[in-house]
């Protein structure tokens, strides 16, 4: 067939538009291209594309061009052209559009849809472009580019009406052009990626396709392999963009020059390894052409490697670089081979010599043809830069035709590329880096980091004195930062960073999307290492990046763990409830491509509909990771299920694994616990204390906080408040409280207790003369989620155990828990000691472990450290607003209950089945009765055990006695409905029925908590029973003193619920 080919096209070289009519003359039936066809019930076949449809297909968008627009004008040294552009799905109408424009006068340039609208205007500006061509549906690229240059828009026929008039072939569209008069005009236009600033076309003309059609096409030297060789005739199944230089090459020359076959997989957005895959599975293919990404999708899944390995005779990767592990990994199954290849210049065909072929590492290693005129230039011990120098025959160089390089009249190109050359194999090359320093990410895309790092610097003068941006082989950009003055606290830091923002993101806003930098991918350079510079005064990357590798490496182990930075308001919920799954992962969407473009976002709407795009793609699956505790989550499964529906059931079908078992689980940490140091025995503690309160954003531990201030300095010291947010909580922690409190003797620091038991604090404290008083109320607050999730709080106590026992002074341990671990219990009320239960979710599972140890800390060090459990009943909203202003969480089960039954379901349960017994607590006097507990001298010096303290309102309220007040707040100014009383199982009847608008109706998120937890089975055996108070009783005037729950609170609580979701509704 190649012969054939060979005859029919002929060895003078032609214009592209007459060796595919010619191809359709000859040979009509052969495949161009197989594309995917998704049919009404969601299947996908895949349909042949011939050279005689493609041509029908070339002529039909000629005259649909012309009868639109007009016949273009281009100049014979392509001047003053008519430029068209256009944005469209990746399929066969790309290579056509450039054809027919060809034949019609005009070149097309294939613009990127995924530049900044700065890009886009100085694109269309330069190319001098004012139409944009586009299909239907319209996709969200089109939009950005329409509000960024307002260009004249037309859609052009869709790829199923210009399949179906196949039949009726259109007249053929005159084309009497000759190469030789044609040379110099372009037949499309590229751009680079924007990497040195913003973007620059770069103008192809029939000249360069020509020339590299005969690089090609040339006969390899003897005894070597051509790679181009592989295509001829082959099924070659592509990840390339048709935008893209590499795609357009696989149409227009792999596939019309070489008779390769391009195969299309489908995709819903960015293609996967499992989108190549599925079309592997429909379409037998001979090699792959994939983006790196996808090569070290296939290392890190056995199956899938071994599945490609099956289906593919090769792979071959270009566009960006891989790790040497991930290619050995790959090649170790199947023939992989390193592509190189550049806008400016082309892809020189690779040759391989007998060494290359196979054996570890060879993969990553080319040899270019010599009629490529490629070498290699030391421009650094071991490392070389590719240029391509100019032949006295250069009919095979498409670099020294194409327009758009700084100097026309060249005899060289420098590619800035930089290899090495390898220990053995003559004329054998692998890729380093790159001399002007661009970043090649993990998927191919690129970025120059000086425009960023210049922005940065210049926009903080006097705050920092340099800035580098990292990212290599990773998946998004990095920045570290090296400030001008010292910073060595974790709130120094966190300020600097908070400084530095602004212009970050004012850099982010001209950069393309792959290359901007989030806040929690910046780093602060240590005072004692700054980023190291030559002798002129520039930063030397490589020098300073493996400096802060060990840094760096955390920095994206962390993000990919979605451990850096919590959102306000986000409420991680695991994946047992689909209701819950399907309303964050659509809050999480709406939160990272913004509330214009979610705003039409339903179950079944793309994410990338939308115009979601790599970098934010990652962000969701960081997101989800952490909001799902699914840390295995692969960005591959968003790419491959972009709708809420799909998605959702890709995620609930995970179960907690068997090793979370709570016996597992409980002896696997409490082995940690023993394993910490016992410390030497402490005289008794003298007052003041110094304290250390975790988890102050939220209610409690704001009252806390204020609780602490209010207590005399004679008793309270100074006050660590210790949170995971960069600026240690304060923000979120002062918009709770009512009053603006002196915090000179607080402080706010950022820190993870999951990751690390904080050496630096413990120093800190060590060297305080006070004794210590730990209140650790920080913890993950959701009953969905498996025990699994909250594994990073477990080891958060140990971590935090630890510290204690380390700073060898009298301290004494709060552990603040929960009335969840006691439901457990088959009859009588629970006791205030440690307990041995079963019946639990994941979140009372995780109390009861942190309970047992402290147990097991009392039990290793109880002389020195004073262990005490404060099991904590419901949390109400706050009885006063003096101190406190923090809400009752509307999110939570009885808030939930009480909207749900005035804005929705009009009625209200007129008992709450085993918490008919109103025992609640404010938060704001509960505070108070913490502080008391944690204060109060209960044990006597020398003890071993943990001291547990039951928590609730001992006055109980009768729950009727308080629906009156919600009646009454539901007909007041705000709620004006009418609610009245009904049983139980006729509330939950009318929850059932109205289950399908969670949007409007919290409570349907918490059916299935209301069915079995609240009205379940076992009420009539543990409903009656409260937790024994009598020890928290004893040592707390506050708990002493404590009345019921009142009605007027109850009013205010419901009233600020209906006023929240009214709010809610309006935005």
């Amino acid at each position: 067939m190649a012969s054939e080919r060979a005859r029919i096209l002929g060895e003078e070289a032609d214009l592209i538009p007459h060796m595919v009519d010619r191809l359709a003359r000859e040979i009509p039936d052969a495949a161009f291209c197989m594309l995917p066809v998704t049919d009404e019930s969601q299947q996908t076949s895949y349909t042949t594309v011939t050279y005689k449809h493609l041509a029908n297909i070339v002529d039909a968008l000629s005259w649909w061009i012309v009868r639109h627009l007009g016949h273009g004008t281009t100049g014979q040294h392509g001047d003053n052209m008519d430029v068209l552009t256009y944005v469209g799905p990746n399929d066969v109408r790309y290579p056509a559009l450039i054809l027919a424009c060809i034949k019609t006068g005009y070149t097309l340039f294939t613009i990127s849809p995924r530049n900044s609208q700065a890009a886009h205007r100085a694109l269309f500006e330069s190319g001098n472009c004012k139409h944009l061509l586009t299909s239907d549906p319209m996709p969200p690229a089109a939009n950005s580019i329409i509000e960024a240059v307002h260009p004249s828009v037309w859609t052009i026929p869709g790829m199923q009406e210009l399949m179906e008039q196949q039949p009726t072939q259109p007249t053929p569209f005159p084309f009497n052009k000759t190469y030789t008069s044609s040379r110099h005009e372009p037949p499309f236009i590229i751009h680079t990626s924007g990497s040195t600033g913003l973007p620059k076309p770069l103008v192809w003309t029939h000249e360069t396709l020509a020339r590299q059609i005969k690089l090609s096409t040339a006969r390899p030297p003897k005894g070597v392999q051509s790679i181009d060789q592989l295509y001829y005739d082959a099924r070659a199944i592509s990840s390339f963009p048709a935008f893209h230089g590499a795609g357009i090459c696989q149409y227009l020359l792999s596939a019309v020059a070489l008779g390769s076959t391009v195969v299309i997989p489908a995709s819903q957005g960015i293609t996967t390894a499992q989108d190549v895959a599925a079309a592997l599975r429909e379409v037998p293919c001979d090699v792959g052409v994939l983006v790196p990404s996808i090569v070290a999708e296939l290392a890190q899944n056995e199956q899938l490697l071994d599945f490609f390995a099956e289906r593919l005779k090769a792979i071959f990767y270009l566009g960006g670089d891989i790790p040497t592990a991930v290619g050995d990994r790959v090649a170790s199954k199947i023939r992989l081979h390193s592509q190189w290849g550049a806008s400016e210049v082309g892809i020189p065909q690779q040759i391989v010599p007998p060494e290359l072929d196979g054996g570890s590492g060879c993969w990553r290693y080319i040899r270019l043809h010599p009629v490529a005129g490629a070498a290699f230039e030391e421009v650094s011990d071991g490392l070389y830069e590719l240029t391509i120098q100019k032949q006295e025959d250069p009919t095979a160089q498409p670099a020294f035709t194409i327009r758009g390089h700084d100097d026309p009249g060249r005899t060289e190109y420098r590619t800035k590329d930089l290899f090495e050359r390898h220990p053995t194999v003559p004329d054998a090359w692998a890729w380093k880096a790159r001399a002007d320093d661009i970043i090649v990410f993990l998927n191919g895309e690129k970025t120059n980091p000086i425009s960023m790092e210049h922005h940065v610097v210049t926009q903080n003068a006097g705050i920092i004195s340099g800035a580098l941006v990292i990212g290599a082989q990773r998946f998004q950009a990095a920045l570290i930062i090296d400030p001008a003055a010292p910073t060595t606290t974790t709130a120094e830091q966190a300020a600097l960073i908070e400084s530095v923002w602004p212009s970050v993101e004012e850099a982010n806003r001209v950069a393309p999307a792959h290359a901007r930098v989030e806040k929690s991918m910046i780093l602060v350079a240590d005072p004692k290492r700054p980023l190291i510079r030559a002798a002129k005064g520039t930063i030397m990357r490589a020098a300073s990046a493996a400096q802060y590798a060990a840094e760096i490496d955390k920095l994206y182990s962390d993000a990919e763990l979605g451990v850096l930075e919590e959102d306000e308001g986000f409420v991680p919920v695991g994946t047992t409830d689909v209701m819950a799954v399907k309303s964050l992962i659509k809050d999480r969407v709406v939160s990272i491509v913004g509330e214009q473009k979610g705003g039409s976002l339903d179950e079944s709407t793309s994410f990338f509909d939308l115009g979601m795009d790599s970098l934010q793609a990652l962000q969701l699956v960081r997101a989800l990771r952490r909001g799902l505790y699914l840390p295995g989550l692969a960005l591959s499964t968003i790419y491959g299920n972009p709708t809420i529906s799909k998605l959702t059931n890709a995620v609930t079908t995970v179960t907690d694994v068997p090793e979370d078992r709570l016996e597992a689980v409980l002896a696997s940490y409490t082995n940690l616990v023993e394993q910490i140091p016992v410390p030497a025995e402490t005289p008794s503690a003298t007052l003041p204390f110094d304290v250390l309160l975790t988890g102050t954003t939220g209610s409690l531990g704001a009252a806390l906080l204020s609780s602490l201030l209010s207590v005399p300095e004679t008793q309270i010291g100074y006050i660590y408040c210790l949170n995971r947010r960069p600026d240690g909580g304060k923000a979120a922690t002062m918009a709770r409280l009512s009053s603006h409190p002196n915090l000179d003797r607080v402080s706010f620091l950022h820190a993870d207790l999951s990751t690390s038991a904080l050496p630096d604090l413990a120093r800190a404290l060590a060297a305080r003369p006070n004794p210590l008083l730990v209140i650790h109320n920080a913890w993950p607050v959701n009953f969905h989620l498996p025990l699994s999730a909250f594994r990073p709080a477990l080891s958060g106590v140990v971590n935090l155990l630890s510290l204690c026992a380390r700073i060898e002074k009298s301290t004494c341990v709060c552990f603040v828990s929960s009335v969840g671990v006691t439901l457990g219990l088959e009859r009588g009320p629970a006791p205030e000691r440690t307990l041995t239960l079963d019946d639990m979710t994941g979140y009372s599972q995780s109390k009861y472990i942190a309970e047992r140890l402290c147990e097991a800390a009392a039990r290793r060090f109880g002389r020195v450290v004073d262990v005490r459990v404060l099991r904590v009943g419901q949390v109400a909203g706050p009885a006063e607003r003096e101190r406190v202003l923090s809400t009752w969480n509307a999110s939570e089960w009885l808030p939930s209950l009480v909207v749900s039954s005035v804005s929705v379901l009009g009625c209200v349960p007129d008992d709450l089945g085993r918490f008919g017994k109103v025992d609640w607590i404010p938060v704001d006097y509960l505070g108070d009765v913490l502080v008391e507990l944690s204060l109060a001298r209960y044990r006597t010096q020398g003890e071993r055990s943990v001291s547990v303290f039951n928590v609730r309102n001992p006055q109980t309220a009768d729950w009727r006695s308080l629906v009156e007040a919600i009646v009454a707040a539901a007909a007041g100014e705000r709620g004006k409905k009418d609610v009245k009383l009904v049983s139980s199982a006729e509330w939950l009847a009318r929850l059932e029925e109205s289950i399908d608008e969670p949007g409007q109706n919290p409570a349907a998120k918490l059916v299935e908590f209301y069915r079995h937890g609240l009205w379940g089975p076992s009420d009539a055996t543990r409903g009656g029973e409260l937790m024994a108070v009598d020890e928290a009783v004893a040592a707390s005037p506050k708990l002493r003193t404590m009345p019921p729950v009142r009605p007027e609170w109850m009013r205010r609580w419901v009233e600020e619920w209906i006023a929240e979701k009214e709010e809610g509704a309006g935005h």
